[in-house]
């Protein structure tokens, strides 16, 4: 039962005005769907992907399959299992004609308008087949006549039977009912005048018709609210076979309900019930107003237009704080980006209402005599819970910050004033800073990453292991989890990717050539992002463009623009509905604990208790700071609004950082290639406070030079020529952007050489790089290979590892080289008016 249609049965019974919901039918519409307004029957079509039922595989049968994995209809399921031939022969032998629908066949005699009457024997009659055996004749002779009885003719029709839901001609005169409600009268002990007419209205229809169902006899409010329960299960795409509304209709007429808030479901467990839950929902969702909304305790929040949730009150007990807390979420409801955040504020609410009524001796009725004290007893309350354990220092912080939050808004929106809901409230009832627990220190050295090693990720994604959750779960299952391996993005996010989210641009390449980009095109609700732009390898574009393909053979008359990737596996006929993110995460779950053991780097059992979907984002996230991702650049691919959000998403522990500087501070080299400092074991803790003070990030190393420390980094008084800088120090973990640097140079050297019309000789000299300064790149990158070249294995692994450590560790340095300095380290480019340049300066 979803959660939606639990909620139903607390919700109160709002009928409506019989005129409001008329006008929410719509009849049209319905007529559409299969809705007969003369006949009052709901014969949807069969090719219609939320009502309509499939036609049975057996030839010549013209009924609706049954839910089952062979495709037949009831009837020939049971002819097939009694057969005992194969499924395929038993399809091809055609099917014997099926009893009429709508009950017996017509008499052969009485079959004429204004004379029907059902069979009885021999295809006449109850009357014809009296008359027969009283003349001692024959059929043939009956219906022909004898010579001594002329050929029979037709009798008046009885009608149709009593029973608002049957549609059969009647059996019997008296009571004019057909012959099977005529066994069900006798037996239900032949009730008469107004006990027949109440037996009438309760009795059900006995047609076997699946394809149909037959609303006459209901109240007209019954009916409509059948109809409209109808309407919302079209438009939320719920699966409702005709079958069960006729299980529903036969409720109503059983138990004499005029509303589907005066049926009793209490024992029913089958589609009966979660119908009418489904009814009640939405009728008490479109009779209810914002205004009435807010007077009750739980809010249906569907009624402002957020999400399926609700917002409880109750447990407020003051009601001025009630009234207060329900205007502020009122209020709030349109600048919130989810709601889940006022349902932390009302339950934190609650907590310091259930604060006062504990040590108020007017259990807190009055508010103009709370006082600070009111507010020093919520908190020791608080350290009371978490002391015994009922609550956790980040939940007591929160109910904290929560409430001071709600305090402080509330006095802000005027709640507190004279004549307001929180009127009288003094002022110092306020939760300052100094209230609040504070955050437990921790070592970022003895937490463990979040992110898996890379040999536990090649585990999960190693052949065998994606071949047992293909066979657990499905192929779709399989592709989600290698699109987040690759990508990494938050759960709800990969589940609500959209079929068409694969998109391509244009970027040049090292030739200068264009060449397409792949795009992952998704929302990020969380940060309220929409059609954020990822940039994908090859990989994420194979498993796309196979799972595009599956999607659209499984449903190939929805428009792909309308399809989920990732179609949800219940509810969802027309494909338009995603996966869930809890059912992701739960067959995740029961596929990693499925797996063989795996092994940690050093060969050890790893505890897969940790790996989640999310382990992957944080992987993500490792890896590009692995390859020295600037945190910026990193940011804006996780969809961070704040650089320190990053951050918490990878490591690099001091400990690490401090071991790494110490192989590297040996390998340091100047200008010229020449080691500045001499071999040593490790760097002092006073040499190492005195680098971090005497030193500056520059894009290919250090600068000690005094201005431009003092000056962060932006005002070196040599217009950033480091190469021929005595101040300059660089060392292998640089070697990356040194031979990309390099690699520039000569590439614009060749090009500006060969643009000789378009420069004068003056300007060409002073655009192209110099030969001196190609050189002395070159030289500081041919000594930090030779120095890195000349140790043994063991210690060129753990310089390498130093390297990686060093880079992820400047990767979560914003400021470490300005943006605008990238790529500045060149010969000077020639400046047009540079007078009037300087004279802008010094403006």
């Amino acid at each position: 039962m979803s959660k939606a249609v639990a909620q139903a049965a607390s919700l109160p019974a709002t009928r409506g005005d019989l005129k409001v919901l008329r006008g929410l039918v719509d009849l049209p519409a319905l007529q559409e769907l299969g809705w007969d307004q003369g006949t009052e029957t709901f014969s949807p079509r069969p090719d219609d992907p939320v009502f309509g039922l499939a036609e049975c595989k057996v030839a010549g049968c013209d009924q609706g399959t049954a839910t089952n994995r062979w495709g037949l209809c009831y009837r020939c399921l049971a002819r097939w299992r009694r057969s005992g031939t194969e499924l395929e022969q038993f399809c091809a032998t055609p099917a014997p004609p099926a009893q009429n629908r709508s009950g017996p066949p017509l008499c052969t005699v009485c079959c004429t308008p204004g004379h029907e009457r059902p069979q009885h024997w021999l295809g006449l009659c109850a009357s014809c087949t009296t008359s027969m055996l009283q003349r001692g004749q024959s059929k043939e002779e009956y219906l022909n006549g004898d010579g001594v009885f002329p050929p029979a003719s037709p009798r008046q029709s009885f009608g149709k039977c009593q029973v608002a839901a049957c549609q059969r001609w009647a059996h019997h005169r008296e009571p004019t009912v057909c012959a099977s409600h005529y066994r069900r009268w006798v037996k239900a002990g032949r009730p008469t005048a107004g006990a027949f007419r109440a037996w009438c209205s309760q009795e059900t229809t006995l047609d076997s018709d699946r394809r149909r169902a037959y609303l006459g006899g209901l109240g007209e409010r019954a009916r409509l609210e059948v109809l409209y329960g109808l309407q919302c299960r079209a438009m939320a795409e719920r699966r409702t076979p005709p079958t069960h509304v006729q299980m529903v209709a036969n409720l109503f007429r059983s138990q004499g309900a005029a509303s589907v808030f005066d049926l009793s479901v209490e024992g029913i467990a089958d589609e009966r019930r979660l119908f009418v839950l489904f009814v009640r929902d939405h009728l008490t969702l479109a009779m209810a107003r914002p205004e009435t909304e807010k007077a009750k305790d739980t809010w249906d929040l569907r009624v402002f237009g957020r999400a399926g949730r609700t917002l409880r009150f109750g447990q407020i007990r003051q009601v001025w704080l009630a009234k207060g807390a329900k205007q502020w979420a009122f209020e709030r409801l349109s600048t919130v980006e989810s709601s889940g955040h006022l349902e932390r504020v009302a339950k934190s609410v609650g907590l310091f209402s259930a604060s006062l009524c504990r040590h108020r001796p007017d259990k807190g009725a009055d508010p103009t005599l709370l006082s600070r004290a009111d507010v020093l007893a919520f908190c020791n309350d608080l350290a009371h819970l978490e002391g015994s354990g009922r609550l956790s220092r980040y939940h007591r912080r929160a109910a904290e910050r929560e409430v001071a939050q709600f305090l402080r808004e509330a006095r802000g929106m005027g709640l507190t004033a004279p004549g307001s809901l929180m009127a009288g409230l003094p002022a110092d009832v306020v939760l300052q800073p100094g209230h609040r627990a504070r955050a437990r220190s921790h070592d970022p050295d003895d937490e463990e990453p979040k992110a898996l090693p890379q040999v536990v990720v090649d585990q999960l994604l190693d052949g065998p292991a994606l071949e047992a959750l293909e066979a657990q779960h499905g192929t779709d299952m399989r592709a989600m989890v290698e699109l987040q391996a690759e990508v990494g993005r938050r759960t709800g996010e990969l589940c609500q990717l959209r079929w068409d989210c694969l998109c391509f641009g244009e970027v040049l390449d090292e030739l200068g050539q264009a060449r397409p980009s792949p795009v992952l095109v998704h929302d990020m609700p969380k940060v309220g992002a929409k059609g954020h732009r990822l940039p994908v390898g090859e990989a994420v574009v194979e498993v796309v463009r196979a799972q595009q393909e599956r999607v659209k053979k499984r449903y190939p008359g929805t428009p792909t623009s309308l399809l989920a990737l990732f179609p949800s596996v219940v509810r969802n006929p027309r494909g338009t509905k995603s996966f869930s993110a809890n059912a992701f995460a739960a067959n995740f779950r029961t596929w990693v604990d499925s797996l063989p053991e795996l092994l940690g780097p050093g060969g050890e059992p790893f505890y897969r208790s940790g790996i989640t979907v999310y382990s992957f984002r944080h992987c993500f996230a490792q890896r590009h700071a692995d390859a020295g991702t600037p945190v910026e650049v990193l940011a804006s691919l996780m969809g961070h609004r704040q650089l320190s959000t990053t951050q918490i998403y990878y490591r690099v522990t001091h400990k690490r950082k401090r071991k790494a500087v110490d192989l590297l501070a040996a390998l340091q080299v100047d200008r010229n290639g020449d080691r500045s400092r001499p071999t040593l074991e490790r760097i002092l803790d006073s040499d190492q406070l005195r680098d971090a003070v005497g030193q500056v990030a520059v894009p290919f190393g250090i600068c000690t030079e005094p201005t431009n420390i003092k000056a962060h980094g932006q005002s070196c008084p040599f217009r950033h020529q480091c190469f021929g800088c005595s101040h300059f120090r660089s060392d292998p973990s640089f070697l990356p952007e040194l031979r990309a640097y390099l690699g520039r140079l000569l590439a614009d050297r060749e090009r500006l050489r060969a643009v000789a019309p378009e420069l004068a000789d003056w300007a060409r000299k002073q655009a192209v790089p110099s030969a001196e300064e190609t050189s002395a790149v070159r030289r500081v990158i041919e000594r930090c290979e030779a120095l890195v070249g000349n140790l043994g294995d063991d210690e060129r692994a753990q310089v390498e590892q130093a390297t990686e450590v060093l880079r992820r560790g400047r990767a979560q340095l914003d400021t470490s080289v300005p943006v605008r300095f990238r790529g500045s380290i060149s010969q000077a480019t020639p400046t047009l008016f540079p007078n009037l340049e300087g004279e802008g300066r010094r403006r």
